[in-house]
This record gives C-alpha cells, structure tokens and sequence, in this order.
C-alpha cells in the first residue's frame, strides 16, 4: 500500500502539471491531440472535442501531447532551417504564448502548493516538540564534532531567539540551524549561573556545520527532554515492569540520569538494566527491566516520554489565502537553499531523492498520518506534496533544454530577435540538456536503491 499510496500522490502532481499545459494550449488556439494519465500503451481512451483522452498501462505521471511538437523533428530530419508552422500546432503561435504554455505546467505546479498550504492553514494541525533547553550531543556520543561546544554553548542553556528570531521551542532552532549551513548566525542564550542561580543572557556567534548526507546544517546539539513518562504501552517490558504513567526515571542501573538522551545513553549499552523512578514523591527502584528490539536493532522498553502539544494557529479563509502563499514562496526559498547546497561537497546521493524514494516516502507519510486520524493524514500528506510540487515547479524552470525552462528560453530569443533558432542548433543544445538530465537521474536513482536496500534490511 505504501507504494500505491506514493504513486497516487505523485500522479496528481504531475496531471495536475500537465493540465496547466493543456488549458493554457487551448486558450492560446494550439489543438490539443492527447491527455494521458500514466505512460506506455493505452488501455482505454475517448475522444471529446479532438483531444484523445486517455488511460495508459504505466502508473506514471502522464502528458500532454499538442499539435506540431513532432515538427522538429521533422525539420531536424529534412535539414531545414526553420520549423514549418501548421495552423492550430505549437510553432505557429506567437513565442510569447508559447512560453505561456511551457510556464503554465510548472506554475500550476506553484498553485497547487499554495492551495494545500491555504487548507492546512485552514484546517490547522499539532505537532509535538520539546523546549529550546539544549544538550551538547558531545556529552553524550563523544565522536559527534560540536561547535556549539566550541563556540561556548553548555547543555542546560536555553537559546531564546537566532538572528532576532524567537525560538520557544526546539524545533523553531532545528529549523533555522538546518537551511543556514557555514553561515554565521547570532545566537541569544539563557544561562542559569550554578553558583549564585541567577539567569544571564549571552550572544554566542555560531557557524553551523555542513551535514553532506542531508544537506543542512548542524551544531552539535540534540533538545532536553526530561525523563517523565507519558505513556507506558500494554504488554511491554516496562509494564511487566511495573512502570507507569506519571514516573520520573531518575537512575538507570545506580546512575543519576536528567534527560531522556541520558537515558538512551546508558541503557543502550546494558542487555537489562534496573531503573529508579520517583512517584508521588517518592524513589521506586524496579529491577532488571530487558528491553525488545525494534527492526533497526534499536532497545525498546515500551515507554513514551513527555512532549509539548502545540496546535498551530489555523485562519479564516481570506487571510489563509496570504498564509498559503507565504508558506508556498518560503518553501521555495529553502528549496533554492537546498539546490545551492549541492554545490558545497554534500554526498548528492543521499542528499538527491528521486522518484523511487519520492514515492516510498510519500507512501509512508500518507500511511503514518492517516493511521493518526483523518485530519493528520490529510494535513501530512498536504505538507509532502507541497514540497514536492514546489521543487516540480523549480526544477521545470530551470533553464535546461527539453525542460519547459529551456523551451521558454528558446521562445524568448525567438521573441527578442524576431527569428527562430534553428533546429539543428537546437538539436546540439538539446544533447547536452539530455546528458545533463541522464547525468541527475542516474545519481538519484543509484541514491534510491541505495535507500530502498537499506530501508528493506531492517
């Protein structure tokens, strides 16, 4: 189901890309000879006002095919120095509509991301997080290089605000560290002085480090969360146990622990391991606790710790309008910061995602979130796909040949200097686009299998 589920998301995105070419193509008087959902051989089709509709065997994407895009080819075949110009064919229409064409794909791309973003901002949604007290992950997995250490950050500070920024939570620093690798940002802190208790603010400059797996950037820290349990799930360890909801773990076998990273730290390491708690007041000792194992090898006790519930502020229609589009245009600001990243030595294949992964992923995310209840399921897979669909509109426009960004070039050169490029000059420059095209692909789908084979051993 996880794979139905990515395939179906990614379908709409592309059928919703290749509508904006064929309602753009018909306002402008192209025809307009097929619309297929998904690729290869056609299994049903029905024509309606000359366009042949149509169902195709392969459940990928689709396209839109108009009048006259074969007369390249033709031309190219013939060696003639221009492309003939039919009536009612793509390249007998003014260059300028054509580029309203080619935009129209990727734009409704963007329209459809601001459209998800809008009802999310309508409809609302929670997510959990902790507080912004940090812990440097140095002092608990020694090999993780820390330049919060470095640059004078303590576990137990509190960081308030970066760049100006409030930061009430761990996932607003999350969020700001990972889009701004090796940029120096400017960090306000909260610091409780252990000799006199009184709390102090600092300005601590800090340069995040480039992870070249992902991407983004990292300081060296992971968030505070403190050792109450929320939740203790039936059948488990920890309810044979005799753990319950509302304890505080306080040591693991004899050591003190003050966060859950200590926790995972300590009884990571140990087969069993006994546990002190505090309830109403009191110290409990329970023996020799054995953890299970999920299938990544990681030990399971079957104990959920506390996370703060933060409802996002939801709007009435209008002004969720604006909040759907500043959400869609900032996405594509961080997706221009990703791209920029791919020129800064990060490991592209784990950093590029291509459809195999898309689709895995998406699957998944639709399947997390609608087995949390119907709104998170919708809210989920909403988020996936407007992310997708703005890199779909980012990556169409870019200005490489056979991509709609290198048929708007090649439209307003023809529009500038009132003549066609030749076909044959096309063909060469064409060659290199697919070379480039080829070169992106084979890297994102040797990422993918790399990430599926991974994904199936455990």
């Amino acid at each position: 189901m996880t794979v139905i589920y990515g395939l179906l998301g990614l379908d709409i995105l592309v059928i919703i890309h290749e509508l904006g070419h064929f309602l753009v193509a018909k306002w402008c008087g192209v025809v307009v000879e097929s619309f297929s959902v998904g690729m290869g051989p056609v299994l049903i089709h029905k024509t309606i006002r000359g366009t042949d509709f149509r169902l195709s065997l392969i459940p990928l994407g689709g396209y839109c095919g108009l009048k006259g895009q074969e007369d390249f080819q033709i031309a190219l075949n013939e060696k003639a120095e221009q492309i003939k110009k039919e009536p009612g064919s793509f390249y007998s229409i003014h260059p300028l509509k054509r580029v309203l064409i080619a935009f129209a794909g990727p734009f409704f791309n963007f329209l459809f991301a601001v459209i998800s973003c809008v009802i999310i901002a309508m409809i609302g949604y929670s997510y959990y997080t902790t507080s912004n007290k940090i812990i440097l992950a140095s002092e608990i997995y020694p090999e993780i290089h820390s330049v919060a250490k470095e640059s004078g950050l303590k576990t137990g500070d509190r960081i308030i605000a970066i760049d100006g920024k409030e930061t009430p939570y761990f996932t607003d620093i999350y969020e700001i560290i990972a889009v701004n690798a090796q940029k120096e940002l400017n960090f306000t802190v909260e610091r409780t002085n252990e000799k006199t208790g009184l709390t102090e603010t600092l300005e601590l400059k800090i340069v995040p480090d480039l992870n070249k797996e992902t991407g983004s950037g990292v300081i060296g820290i992971t968030s505070w969360t403190d050792t109450l349990i929320d939740e203790v799930l039936e059948d488990s360890p920890a309810s044979k146990a005799g753990l319950n909801a509302g304890d505080i773990i306080t040591k693991v076998d004899g050591i003190k622990v003050n966060n859950t990273a200590e926790y995972r730290k300590i009884a990571s390491e140990k087969e069993s391991f006994s546990i002190s708690v505090l309830r109403d007041g009191k110290e409990i000792d329970i023996e020799k606790i054995e953890p299970t194992k999920d299938n990544k090898g990681n030990k399971l006790i079957g104990i959920v710790f506390h996370a703060q519930k933060i409802d996002a502020k939801t709007y009435s229609f209008f002004p969720a309008i604006w909040q759907g589009t500043k959400e869609a245009v900032k996405n594509i600001q961080l997706t221009f910061k990703g791209i920029a990243m791919l020129f800064k030595g990060i490991d592209v294949t784990k950093a590029v995602s291509g459809p195999l992964r898309i689709t895995v992923m998406l699957g998944d995310s639709a399947k997390d979130g609608f087995s949390a209840g119907f709104k998170e399921g919708v809210v989920t897979v909403l988020q996936f796909l407007s992310v997708i669909s703005i890199s779909l509109f980012i990556m169409n426009l870019l200005p490489i040949p056979i991509l709609d960004g290198g048929l708007i070039v090649f439209a307003l050169i023809e529009a500038i200097f009132k003549k066609g490029i030749s076909p044959k000059i096309q063909y060469y420059v064409q060659f290199v686009g697919i070379a480039i095209l080829l070169i992106l692909f084979a890297v994102a789908l040797f990422g993918d299998v790399s990430f599926l084979i991974d994904k199936f051993k455990h």
